[in-house]
């Protein structure tokens, strides 16, 4: 843990509390934007408006990626651990159904669909390199996202992205046979039916008990920090994003979305960090089946203590891992590629 605890001194920011999450909404920006079309548009008259933060030069952001059912307010206790924007410019996102996206209740939620917006993103701000950083569900995204690039390559068509400088992802969905979400979560939220998702979360009492889950036994989770969460997921009448988005891992498809054929056809290309919290009820066994299946072939992995909300429970030591990876990658990159080419030889 030395290199941790020396990571950890050097990050720069304010140590101070996490914004609100009004004030965190109040950082960023709202663009019109056409999921038919599957871009960013101009204009009054566009069908759904989506949420951002970005800071510092955006053409080589890093890209926070959201995750559920937090979205982009996930970071806020994350982002003052983080250099400042000049040394790392940011780019958060908040998917439709979250954050102060627009949450329509007649639409299709899926992994698609997310990746469809955070690939219009990128192309609207031209953004041209990203460190990809996913959390929770968000491992989905950035599978999606690189399976895309694949068969564009076999299609002789570009990559559809920007330079990827590398990927990191926290506590999210790597194997299909890995999850482990609790029953009363995910599972009988994606089989509630229409009629009864506008009901969900709306008693505060009932919504605290349904997300305790998320934290360590551990750690004292305050009312206002369940109040801020329940804020958030509330904006634009969105409660119902809870069941209507908690198929995520019925998208997680082993012959699409596998992340050790993935990390495969990568590894050559850019460097991966997977982590895990050590009491995650949803996603605990992802870092120990990527160490039994990937670990010989380098893949780096790492652990924090504490509860699936990593994001909450220790921004210091995530950012820490976040800023040590992003400062890292020209090092490792440039081994990676010496690699490859001593590997052709």
């Amino acid at each position: 843990m030395s290199d941790l605890v020396g990571a950890i001194t050097e990050v720069a920011g304010d140590t101070g509390p996490a914004p609100s999450s009004e004030a965190w909404f109040a950082g960023g920006e709202r663009l019109a934007y056409d999921p038919k079309a599957r871009g960013i548009i101009a204009g009054r008259d566009a069908p759904l408006k989506i949420f951002l933060r970005r800071e510092g030069d955006v053409a080589h952001a890093v890209s926070f990626l959201p995750g559920f059912p937090d979205g982009s307010f996930g970071w806020a206790k994350v982002r003052p651990h983080l250099p400042a924007a000049a040394e790392m410019p940011k780019l958060f996102i908040d998917y439709l159904g979250m954050g102060d996206s627009d949450k329509p209740k007649d639409y299709a939620y899926s992994t698609a669909e997310r990746t469809d917006l955070a690939e219009a993103v990128w192309r609207d701000l031209g953004v041209r390199s990203t460190t990809l950083v996913a959390f929770d569900f968000s491992s989905l995204v950035v599978l999606e996202h690189l399976r895309r690039r694949l068969e564009r390559s076999e299609r002789g068509e570009p990559p559809g992205g920007p330079d990827i400088r590398g990927v990191m992802i926290f506590n999210g969905g790597l194997f299909t046979d890995g999850h482990t979400h609790p029953w009363f979560t995910t599972p009988v939220l994606r089989r509630l039916p229409k009629r009864a998702r506008g009901r969900v979360g709306t008693s505060f009492t009932l919504f605290k008990m349904m997300t305790s889950v998320m934290w360590s036994k551990r750690y004292k989770v305050t009312d206002a920090e369940v109040h801020e969460l329940h804020h958030a997921l509330s904006r634009h009448d969105g409660l119902f994003y809870l069941a209507a988005a908690a198929g995520f891992v019925a998208d997680h498809k082993a012959d699409r979305l596998d992340f050790a054929s993935i990390f495969k056809a990568y590894r050559d290309e850019f460097p991966f960090m997977v982590g895990g919290s050590d009491e995650d009820p949803f996603e605990h066994r992802q870092v120990d089946l990527a160490q039994e299946r990937l670990g010989v072939l380098g893949l780096r992995i790492k652990r924090l203590p504490g509860g699936h909300l990593t994001t909450n429970e220790q921004p210091k030591a995530l950012a820490a891992l976040i800023t040590e990876f992003e400062r890292g990658l020209s090092k490792t990159g440039a081994a990676i590629k010496t690699r490859a080419a001593s590997a052709r030889q």
